[in-house]
């Protein structure tokens, strides 16, 4: 994995705002990406976790401008000469410009591809859109194809003739077919078999090698992330509280949240199944969240100055962020602890 940031998100916010009265005057908002940033480096894979409403999949589509941000950056070096472009803030003919640079994988494959489509015609609506020669696109979309393990056959067919699995290989092949520097796959297995979904993120893994991809995988399983991720951006109401390798984070995570999430994780030693963290009370709401640590009311080690004062994202160890007062005293458990207690 290479140094160099390919993507450089700064401040990124999301606000929806809120509206009472007969007049529908705006009254509040809701953060749903509320001051986010990081940095993706040329071939990273990000994982980007939390709880269903934190706001992952909406950072995602901020990120690809499939919705517009409220405020903030989201800088993304592109072409050989790494011009630097804040796609954020791009109009919509420089956003037209740059869509084959970056692309988005939706959980759901059947209802993100045409059915009136040819998936041969849905592979290559992209290029075409780029007014690419007819002859170069039948080219690219077969390679594209195989690379993606599609029987090139049944090119002709429509989706509703394809399994899910395979939907999804169409939907990655739409994906890849402009050679972006990046993309952002929102759940692409979530709504697969078991079976299908190892099926799926191997050929994910070995895509992401083979044409040094920046890939963002937003999921809410962790077990999933583990497998797939270099590192992990945990999300909780809109902000982002851990960000750490992913040995790391699961080794040893620093915030609470992070210890709750991980102790959910499945293990194969039913006498650690009750080991489970069950969080108190309801998830903050980002329209009216509480004052100091969002997660404060939930959280098990919380004192007064987490009552009143927000915590910012530090740095704790090399490389390992947190947004907790305690992070450096904290001793909090990962998956890796709890798998060896079960091997002793």
């Amino acid at each position: 994995m290479s140094t160099e940031t390919v993507l450089s998100v700064r401040n990124l916010k999301k606000y929806y705002p809120i509206e009472s009265g007969a007049l529908r005057r705006v009254t509040g908002h809701v953060k749903a990406v509320d001051d986010v940033s990081f940095d993706l480096a040329r071939g990273e894979v990000l994982g980007l976790v939390g709880e269903s409403g934190c706001g992952k999949t909406t950072l995602g589509r901020c990120i690809v401008r499939a919705i517009d941000p409220t405020g903030g950056a989201a800088r993304l070096v592109i072409g050989e000469d790494d011009t630097d472009v804040d796609l954020a803030t791009a109009s919509k003919g420089e956003l037209r410009r740059l869509r084959r640079h970056m692309n988005m994988v939706f959980q759901d494959p059947f209802s993100s591809l045409s059915p009136r489509m040819t998936v041969r015609d849905i592979i290559g609506e992209p290029l075409r859109a780029q007014g690419l020669p007819a002859k170069e696109i039948a080219g690219r979309v077969e390679r594209i194809a195989e690379l993606c393990g599609l029987n090139t056959a049944h090119l002709s067919r429509y989706p509703n003739a394809f399994s899910g699995g395979q939907r999804q290989r169409v939907c990655i092949a739409r994906a890849l077919i402009s050679q972006p520097v990046l993309i952002v796959a929102d759940e692409p297995v979530s709504a697969l078999d078991v079976s299908i979904q190892a099926q799926i993120l191997n050929l994910l893994q070995r895509l992401q090698r083979e044409l040094n991809l920046s890939l963002i995988f937003v999921a809410h399983d962790l077990s999933v992330v583990e497998h797939i991720a270099d590192r992990v951006a945990v999300m909780y109401v809109g902000k982002i509280i851990e960000l750490a390798p992913t040995e790391s984070l699961y080794k040893r995570p620093r915030h609470p949240y992070t210890e709750a999430l991980m102790s959910a994780v499945p293990k194969p030693d039913p006498d650690l199944r009750d080991e489970t963290i069950i969080l108190s009370g309801e998830v903050a709401s980002p329209a009216n969240p509480p004052s100091g640590c969002y997660f404060h009311p939930r959280c098990r080690y919380a004192s007064e100055i987490c009552k009143t004062a927000a915590p910012p994202l530090r740095e704790t160890s090399s490389g390992h962020w947190s947004a907790c007062h305690f992070a450096d005293v904290l001793e909090l458990k990962g998956v890796e602890a709890v798998e060896e207690r079960a091997d002793g």
